[in-house]
């Protein structure tokens, strides 16, 4: 084997100071681009916490404040694993508050919701043919009905118009809202993947307007939770169950659906230690940014 002498292993060495010395100033650079975001987004969890105390709502901190993921808690009811897990913890937030789905439909509904049905069997056709189509969620109410189809990872979108359309035919006698409920990240993927196009309402609510059923509205996870926070700081609340229940639902569902990082996690990337907690803020960089947005929307709502 070849050995190096001496003083050229002394040049490298001084060479690699030198190359590290010019990467200095690119490396301070490199790592401002996720963590002055995360100060950001830490001052702004702070105020937020703050308003919350100050606020109506029964709870005294952003529901952010305590670290709900999956890999602190991987047992127990606040983890649903599925489409269907969520779908029936929303079912029961839908229950007993009319202002939930007011806020969330713009419907007025007076009081609660008559009945909350989950993954009823509609037949495919009028001779019953063995095929079925169950929405996930159909809300009554009087005259009127929601028909909600949650979505996580599933992107058969289309397969909505269909449910819709037999949702009206079983149930003809109300007038009808219906409902697509999906990750914000799906946006453009949903763009892409039905016809025809989606199209904004005057309000900027997005709509799917097929041919054989009612328009249906797309709706997403964070509108859910901006509802349910708009909700717990107005104290428009059901019931202290109630409102424990969307404070928690909120809560997991800002951090498993929407990524978002919990408090604790936030003042950890403010304040570095160490190489890893360094990186970490770039790799995540535009989650951050999308918290920080979401936020800044979210506590300034009620001023």
């Amino acid at each position: 084997m070849a050995r190096i002498p001496a003083s050229e292993r002394a040049l490298s060495t001084e060479q690699l100071a030198r190359c590290w010395s010019e990467l200095d100033p690119w490396w301070d650079v490199y790592t401002d681009t996720g963590h002055a975001t995360a100060v950001e987004l830490a001052d702004l969890l702070d105020q937020s916490n703050e308003e919350w105390r100050r606020s109506d709502a029964p709870f005294d901190t952003d529901p952010l404040a305590a670290d709900l993921s999956l890999t602190r808690l991987s047992h127990g009811p606040l983890q649903p694993t599925n489409e269907m897990g969520w779908s029936r913890w929303l079912a029961r937030l839908l229950q007993p508050s009319a202002e939930l789905v007011t806020e969330l439909f713009d419907v007025e509904m007076g009081p609660p919701p008559e009945e909350v049905v989950r993954e009823d069997q509609l037949s495919t056709y009028e001779e019953q043919d063995g095929v079925f189509r169950r929405p996930d969620i159909l809300v009554f109410h009087a005259t009127h009905g929601i028909s909600i189809e949650v979505k996580l990872g599933d992107e058969n979108y289309s397969k909505t118009a269909e449910t819709a359309r037999l949702v009206e035919r079983h149930y003809d006698d109300q007038k009808w809202t219906h409902a697509l409920l999906l990750p914000k990240r799906k946006e453009e993927r949903l763009g892409s993947l039905v016809e025809p196009l989606i199209e904004p309402r005057s309000d900027g609510q997005p709509v799917i307007e097929w041919d054989d059923s009612a328009p249906v509205s797309v709706i997403y996870w964070r509108d859910v939770t901006t509802a349910i926070r708009s909700l717990l700081r107005r104290n428009s609340i059901a019931d202290d169950h109630w409102a424990a229940n969307a404070y928690l639902f909120c809560a997991v569902a800002e951090q498993r659906i929407m990524d978002f990082k919990p408090h604790s996690v936030v003042r950890q990337l403010a304040d570095p230690v160490g190489i890893t907690d360094t990186i970490r803020p770039i790799r995540i960089a535009d989650a951050l940014e999308e918290q920080l947005t979401y936020l800044r929307e979210r506590t300034t709502y009620d001023r």
